[in-house]
């Protein structure tokens, strides 16, 4: 059954705000507005095909995701680069150390692991959700997830700045377990 206009209206006023903060952290730059359009027009589109409210948000965010990466692909430069818009930007507010330790640590994960991190931590995605928005099943994100903090808990780029007395929120949010 196709949403309604009023539905669309209001799945458009809880998630446009989330999606274009997740295509602004995930380097889609100026293109980010235009993104977020195509997003919300895909969705428009195929009304029918617009999941039960429970995996809406999932389904939004794994659109927006598909529509970066193939935006990537056909403006990226050079064949064979690797995909930096698949790497986080470096505009989360943080102080510029720990930011860069975040990033370079991110960086040694493959890019599902990285993608699964930033869409539970950054976006607030809950690990199902994150599963759908990827592709992957719930139980293989959590182990998945679980694997990728505890590498991320001993990476020496991270450790050198986890103070345990005055934990940085980027590092922690990183490396903690959820509740």
């Amino acid at each position: 059954m196709a949403i309604s206009p009023t539905e669309f209206e209001a799945l458009y006023r809880a998630n446009a705000a989330n999606i274009l903060g997740y295509l602004h952290r995930r380097g889609a730059g100026d293109d980010a507005q235009d993104l977020l359009s195509e997003t919300f027009l895909v969705a428009w589109r195929r009304r029918e095909a617009v999941p039960a409210p429970d995996l809406q948000r999932a389904w939004l965010f794994s659109t927006a995701r598909r529509l970066r990466l193939a935006h990537h692909r056909q403006h990226q430069p050079t064949p064979g680069l690797t995909d930096t818009a698949a790497a986080p930007s470096r505009d989360t507010p943080t102080d510029t150390a720990a930011n860069d330790a975040v990033h370079a640590a991110l960086a040694k994960l493959n890019e599902t692991d990285r993608e699964l991190l930033t869409l539970t931590i950054w976006e607030g995605l809950t690990p199902s959700e994150a599963a759908a928005a990827i592709g992957l099943t719930a139980p293989a994100a959590r182990v998945r997830l679980h694997r990728a903090r505890r590498r991320l808990a001993t990476d020496p780029t991270l450790a050198a700045h986890h103070d345990h007395d005055r934990p940085n929120p980027a590092t922690l949010a990183i490396v903690q377990q959820p509740g």
